[in-house]
Protein backbone atom coordinates (compact mmCIF):
# COMPACT_ATOMS: atom_id res chain seq x y z
CA UNK A 1 0.00 0.00 0.00
CA UNK A 2 2.46 2.30 -1.40
CA UNK A 3 3.34 4.87 -4.32
CA UNK A 4 3.47 2.47 -7.62
CA UNK A 5 7.21 1.94 -8.58
CA UNK A 6 8.70 4.40 -10.63
CA UNK A 7 9.02 1.79 -13.30
CA UNK A 8 8.05 1.99 -17.12
CA UNK A 9 7.81 -1.40 -17.84
CA UNK A 10 5.63 -2.05 -14.41
CA UNK A 11 3.22 -0.06 -15.95
CA UNK A 12 3.59 -0.41 -19.32
CA UNK A 13 -0.24 -1.61 -20.12
CA UNK A 14 -1.47 1.38 -18.16
CA UNK A 15 -1.51 4.65 -20.35
CA UNK A 16 -3.50 2.39 -23.46
CA UNK A 17 -5.90 0.85 -20.84
CA UNK A 18 -6.56 4.62 -20.23
CA UNK A 19 -7.89 5.56 -23.59
CA UNK A 20 -11.41 4.71 -24.17
CA UNK A 21 -11.84 7.01 -27.48
CA UNK A 22 -9.41 5.13 -29.72
CA UNK A 23 -10.23 2.45 -31.78
CA UNK A 24 -8.67 -1.37 -31.61
CA UNK A 25 -6.58 -2.72 -34.27
CA UNK A 26 -5.75 -6.80 -34.56
CA UNK A 27 -2.92 -8.09 -36.52
CA UNK A 28 -3.96 -8.83 -40.21
CA UNK A 29 -2.12 -12.56 -40.53
CA UNK A 30 -1.28 -12.97 -44.46
CA UNK A 31 1.05 -15.62 -46.07
CA UNK A 32 4.35 -14.10 -46.86
CA UNK A 33 3.83 -11.66 -44.79
CA UNK A 34 6.91 -10.72 -42.41
CA UNK A 35 5.69 -9.58 -38.03
CA UNK A 36 7.93 -8.94 -35.67
CA UNK A 37 7.57 -7.91 -32.08
CA UNK A 38 5.57 -5.50 -32.43
CA UNK A 39 3.04 -7.57 -33.99
CA UNK A 40 3.07 -9.68 -31.38
CA UNK A 41 2.26 -7.07 -28.96
CA UNK A 42 -0.43 -5.40 -31.02
CA UNK A 43 -2.30 -9.06 -31.08
CA UNK A 44 -1.84 -9.26 -27.29
CA UNK A 45 -2.77 -5.75 -26.70
CA UNK A 46 -6.06 -6.43 -28.84
CA UNK A 47 -7.56 -9.04 -27.18
CA UNK A 48 -6.20 -8.25 -23.54
CA UNK A 49 -7.89 -4.40 -24.16
CA UNK A 50 -11.22 -5.65 -25.59
CA UNK A 51 -11.79 -7.97 -22.68
CA UNK A 52 -10.98 -4.62 -20.73
CA UNK A 53 -13.64 -3.23 -22.51
CA UNK A 54 -16.34 -5.44 -22.40
CA UNK A 55 -15.73 -5.69 -18.44
CA UNK A 56 -16.00 -1.77 -18.13
CA UNK A 57 -18.58 -1.25 -20.03
CA UNK A 58 -21.01 -4.25 -19.25
CA UNK A 59 -20.47 -4.86 -15.76
CA UNK A 60 -18.35 -1.81 -13.95
CA UNK A 61 -15.93 -1.64 -11.26
CA UNK A 62 -16.20 -2.66 -7.91
CA UNK A 63 -15.80 -5.73 -5.69
CA UNK A 64 -16.71 -9.13 -6.89
CA UNK A 65 -15.77 -11.12 -3.77
CA UNK A 66 -13.71 -10.56 -0.65
CA UNK A 67 -11.06 -8.14 -0.35
CA UNK A 68 -12.33 -7.07 2.53
CA UNK A 69 -10.36 -4.42 4.80
CA UNK A 70 -9.81 -5.18 8.48
CA UNK A 71 -8.21 -3.85 11.52
CA UNK A 72 -5.51 -5.73 13.67
CA UNK A 73 -4.53 -4.96 16.60
CA UNK A 74 -4.22 -5.58 20.55
CA UNK A 75 -6.75 -3.05 22.53
CA UNK A 76 -4.90 -1.85 25.18
CA UNK A 77 -8.14 -1.02 27.10
CA UNK A 78 -7.29 2.69 26.69
CA UNK A 79 -7.42 5.13 23.36
CA UNK A 80 -3.94 7.10 24.42
CA UNK A 81 -1.71 4.46 24.08
CA UNK A 82 0.52 3.99 20.97
CA UNK A 83 -0.42 0.49 19.56
CA UNK A 84 1.27 -1.70 16.84
CA UNK A 85 -1.76 -1.27 13.89
CA UNK A 86 -2.26 -3.39 10.49
CA UNK A 87 -4.71 -2.99 7.78
CA UNK A 88 -5.26 -6.32 6.26
CA UNK A 89 -6.87 -6.89 2.77
CA UNK A 90 -8.06 -10.44 2.39
CA UNK A 91 -7.91 -12.29 -0.62
CA UNK A 92 -10.66 -11.92 -3.60
CA UNK A 93 -11.61 -10.74 -6.99
CA UNK A 94 -12.52 -7.59 -8.35
CA UNK A 95 -12.39 -5.07 -11.40
CA UNK A 96 -10.71 -1.87 -11.08
CA UNK A 97 -11.58 1.40 -12.96
CA UNK A 98 -10.80 1.18 -16.44
CA UNK A 99 -11.81 -2.45 -16.12
CA UNK A 100 -9.16 -4.83 -15.43
CA UNK A 101 -9.66 -8.14 -13.83
CA UNK A 102 -7.93 -8.24 -10.40
CA UNK A 103 -7.41 -11.77 -8.87
CA UNK A 104 -5.82 -11.69 -5.24
CA UNK A 105 -4.48 -14.72 -4.32
CA UNK A 106 -3.07 -14.15 -0.34
CA UNK A 107 -3.71 -11.72 2.23
CA UNK A 108 -1.72 -8.16 1.83
CA UNK A 109 -1.14 -5.98 5.03
CA UNK A 110 0.00 -2.40 5.92
CA UNK A 111 1.65 -1.31 8.91
CA UNK A 112 -0.41 1.62 9.92
CA UNK A 113 0.91 3.02 12.76
CA UNK A 114 4.71 2.33 10.89
CA UNK A 115 2.95 4.81 7.52
CA UNK A 116 1.46 7.02 9.60
CA UNK A 117 4.43 7.82 11.92
CA UNK A 118 6.46 8.20 8.44
CA UNK A 119 4.24 10.57 7.30
CA UNK A 120 3.31 12.70 10.35
CA UNK A 121 7.31 12.57 10.99
CA UNK A 122 7.71 15.10 7.52
CA UNK A 123 5.84 17.89 8.04
CA UNK A 124 5.35 18.91 4.91
CA UNK A 125 3.38 15.36 4.06
CA UNK A 126 1.38 15.52 7.21
CA UNK A 127 0.18 18.72 6.04
CA UNK A 128 -0.78 17.59 2.92
CA UNK A 129 -2.42 14.32 4.53
CA UNK A 130 -4.51 16.71 7.07
CA UNK A 131 -5.45 19.20 4.27
CA UNK A 132 -7.05 16.16 1.67
CA UNK A 133 -8.32 14.33 4.44
CA UNK A 134 -8.92 16.27 7.86
CA UNK A 135 -12.73 16.67 8.39
CA UNK A 136 -12.50 19.43 11.16
CA UNK A 137 -15.84 18.71 12.44
CA UNK A 138 -15.57 15.46 13.54
CA UNK A 139 -11.32 15.69 14.07
CA UNK A 140 -11.17 12.73 11.91
CA UNK A 141 -8.53 12.21 9.92
CA UNK A 142 -10.23 9.89 6.43
CA UNK A 143 -8.17 7.63 4.17
CA UNK A 144 -9.97 5.46 1.35
CA UNK A 145 -7.93 2.19 0.65
CA UNK A 146 -8.04 1.60 -3.19
CA UNK A 147 -7.05 -1.00 -5.66
CA UNK A 148 -6.38 -1.44 -9.74
CA UNK A 149 -4.38 -3.49 -11.59
CA UNK A 150 -0.86 -3.61 -12.13
CA UNK A 151 1.93 -5.59 -14.16
CA UNK A 152 4.53 -7.15 -12.76
CA UNK A 153 7.33 -7.94 -14.81
CA UNK A 154 8.66 -11.42 -14.39
CA UNK A 155 10.84 -14.72 -15.45
CA UNK A 156 14.19 -12.67 -16.31
CA UNK A 157 16.01 -13.85 -19.25
CA UNK A 158 19.25 -13.22 -21.07
CA UNK A 159 18.50 -10.44 -24.21
CA UNK A 160 20.18 -9.08 -27.26
CA UNK A 161 22.11 -6.23 -25.43
CA UNK A 162 19.83 -2.83 -27.78
CA UNK A 163 21.58 0.03 -26.68
CA UNK A 164 25.24 1.03 -26.46
CA UNK A 165 26.91 0.39 -22.93
CA UNK A 166 23.97 -1.53 -22.05
CA UNK A 167 26.35 -3.60 -19.80
CA UNK A 168 27.30 -6.92 -20.44
CA UNK A 169 24.55 -9.69 -19.49
CA UNK A 170 21.75 -7.18 -20.49
CA UNK A 171 18.12 -9.21 -19.04
CA UNK A 172 14.46 -8.73 -20.01
CA UNK A 173 10.92 -9.83 -18.33
CA UNK A 174 9.97 -13.11 -20.06
CA UNK A 175 6.80 -13.11 -18.63
CA UNK A 176 4.25 -10.02 -17.31
CA UNK A 177 2.17 -10.90 -14.64
CA UNK A 178 -1.01 -9.99 -13.52
CA UNK A 179 -0.54 -8.45 -9.90
CA UNK A 180 -2.52 -5.50 -7.53
CA UNK A 181 -1.26 -2.30 -6.07
CA UNK A 182 -2.90 -0.92 -2.87
CA UNK A 183 -2.75 2.71 -2.09
CA UNK A 184 -3.87 4.59 0.68
CA UNK A 185 -4.84 8.16 -0.51
CA UNK A 186 -6.11 10.51 2.10
CA UNK A 187 -9.72 12.02 1.53
CA UNK A 188 -12.73 13.48 2.99
CA UNK A 189 -15.73 11.31 1.94
CA UNK A 190 -17.66 14.78 1.41
CA UNK A 191 -15.26 15.46 -1.20
CA UNK A 192 -15.53 12.30 -3.36
CA UNK A 193 -17.61 12.14 -6.59
CA UNK A 194 -20.74 13.38 -5.79
CA UNK A 195 -22.41 11.89 -9.18
CA UNK A 196 -20.88 8.44 -9.10
CA UNK A 197 -21.12 6.81 -13.02
CA UNK A 198 -22.09 3.35 -13.79
CA UNK A 199 -18.72 3.82 -16.08
CA UNK A 200 -16.51 4.73 -13.50
CA UNK A 201 -13.78 7.09 -15.72
CA UNK A 202 -16.14 9.05 -17.43
CA UNK A 203 -18.41 11.74 -15.70
CA UNK A 204 -21.57 11.28 -13.51
CA UNK A 205 -24.95 10.60 -15.20
CA UNK A 206 -27.11 13.83 -15.06
CA UNK A 207 -30.25 13.33 -13.82
CA UNK A 208 -33.71 13.03 -15.60
CA UNK A 209 -34.52 16.55 -14.76
CA UNK A 210 -31.64 17.67 -16.77
CA UNK A 211 -31.75 15.89 -19.96
CA UNK A 212 -35.96 15.72 -20.37
CA UNK A 213 -35.92 18.89 -21.95
CA UNK A 214 -33.91 17.31 -25.11
CA UNK A 215 -35.88 14.57 -25.55
CA UNK A 216 -38.60 14.77 -28.43
CA UNK A 217 -42.25 14.56 -27.63
CA UNK A 218 -43.18 11.12 -28.10
CA UNK A 219 -40.47 9.96 -25.50
CA UNK A 220 -41.82 12.21 -23.14
CA UNK A 221 -45.35 10.83 -23.50
CA UNK A 222 -43.90 7.46 -23.59
CA UNK A 223 -41.79 8.34 -20.11
CA UNK A 224 -45.32 9.96 -18.56
CA UNK A 225 -47.48 7.09 -19.43
CA UNK A 226 -45.25 4.66 -17.94
CA UNK A 227 -45.51 3.57 -14.36
CA UNK A 228 -43.39 2.38 -11.16
CA UNK A 229 -40.81 0.16 -12.37
CA UNK A 230 -40.91 0.57 -16.02
CA UNK A 231 -40.71 4.68 -15.64
CA UNK A 232 -37.82 4.55 -13.74
CA UNK A 233 -35.85 1.87 -16.42
CA UNK A 234 -37.15 4.36 -19.25
CA UNK A 235 -35.92 7.30 -16.96
CA UNK A 236 -32.50 5.92 -16.67
CA UNK A 237 -32.27 4.98 -20.13
CA UNK A 238 -33.06 8.41 -21.57
CA UNK A 239 -30.21 9.72 -18.49
CA UNK A 240 -27.70 6.87 -20.69
CA UNK A 241 -28.72 8.48 -23.55
CA UNK A 242 -26.86 11.74 -22.95
CA UNK A 243 -24.11 10.27 -20.47
CA UNK A 244 -21.38 11.26 -23.40
CA UNK A 245 -20.96 14.11 -25.33
CA UNK A 246 -21.80 14.28 -29.48
CA UNK A 247 -18.47 14.56 -30.67
CA UNK A 248 -15.52 13.30 -31.39
CA UNK A 249 -14.32 13.28 -27.54
CA UNK A 250 -17.42 11.71 -26.20
CA UNK A 251 -15.03 8.85 -25.30
CA UNK A 252 -12.80 10.80 -23.22
CA UNK A 253 -12.38 10.06 -19.10
CA UNK A 254 -13.67 12.68 -17.32
CA UNK A 255 -11.36 15.29 -16.41
CA UNK A 256 -8.44 13.33 -18.71
CA UNK A 257 -6.29 16.56 -19.00
CA UNK A 258 -6.07 16.38 -14.94
CA UNK A 259 -6.49 13.18 -13.86
CA UNK A 260 -4.06 9.98 -14.77
CA UNK A 261 -5.31 6.91 -16.30
CA UNK A 262 -3.48 5.93 -12.29
CA UNK A 263 -6.38 8.03 -10.50
CA UNK A 264 -8.90 6.39 -12.97
CA UNK A 265 -8.55 3.01 -12.35
CA UNK A 266 -8.50 3.51 -8.33
CA UNK A 267 -11.38 1.86 -7.51
CA UNK A 268 -12.48 1.80 -3.65
CA UNK A 269 -12.27 -0.96 -1.52
CA UNK A 270 -12.96 0.74 2.43
CA UNK A 271 -12.55 4.27 4.51
CA UNK A 272 -10.97 4.52 7.71
CA UNK A 273 -11.37 7.37 9.81
CA UNK A 274 -8.63 8.09 12.48
CA UNK A 275 -9.51 10.10 15.65
CA UNK A 276 -6.93 12.58 16.15
CA UNK A 277 -6.10 14.41 19.17
CA UNK A 278 -7.41 18.75 19.50
CA UNK A 279 -4.29 19.46 18.96
CA UNK A 280 -4.12 17.59 15.54
CA UNK A 281 -1.63 14.91 17.36
CA UNK A 282 -1.65 11.45 16.13
CA UNK A 283 -2.13 8.31 18.53
CA UNK A 284 -2.66 5.41 16.38
CA UNK A 285 -4.89 3.23 18.74
CA UNK A 286 -7.40 0.61 17.61
CA UNK A 287 -10.08 2.25 19.35
CA UNK A 288 -9.80 5.48 17.66
CA UNK A 289 -9.66 3.86 14.08
CA UNK A 290 -12.54 2.51 12.36
CA UNK A 291 -12.77 0.62 8.41
CA UNK A 292 -16.40 1.03 6.73
CA UNK A 293 -15.85 -1.53 4.35
CA UNK A 294 -19.54 -1.23 2.74
CA UNK A 295 -19.12 2.21 1.12
CA UNK A 296 -17.49 0.57 -1.44
CA UNK A 297 -18.59 -0.77 -5.10
CA UNK A 298 -20.11 -3.69 -5.66
CA UNK A 299 -20.51 -6.27 -8.59
CA UNK A 300 -22.98 -9.03 -8.55
CA UNK A 301 -23.10 -11.49 -11.32
CA UNK A 302 -25.98 -13.79 -12.22
CA UNK A 303 -25.87 -16.60 -9.87
CA UNK A 304 -25.45 -13.79 -6.90
CA UNK A 305 -28.30 -12.23 -7.90
CA UNK A 306 -30.31 -15.33 -8.65
CA UNK A 307 -29.41 -16.35 -4.74
CA UNK A 308 -30.51 -12.99 -3.86
CA UNK A 309 -33.91 -13.50 -5.69
CA UNK A 310 -34.20 -16.73 -3.91
CA UNK A 311 -33.78 -15.59 -0.15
Amino acid sequence: MSQADDNAVTDSSLAADGHFDDALRRVSFEPGMLLGIEATRAEQEYHRRRHNRHAYWLHGSGTVVGLRVSLQGEDPGDDTSQVKVRLIVSPGIGVDGLGRQVSVFEPYCVDLRAWLTTVHADAEAWAALIRDGYDEADKLLWLKVTLRYQDCPSGLQPVMATAINAGTDPVGPSRMQDAVLYELVAERPADAVARPHPFAAHNGLRDYTEIVDQLGADEKQRVADAGGGARAQLELGARLLYALGDDNQALLTRESFTLTAAELARTLLARVSIRLTDELDLIVNPRRISVDNLVRPFLFNASTLARLLRD
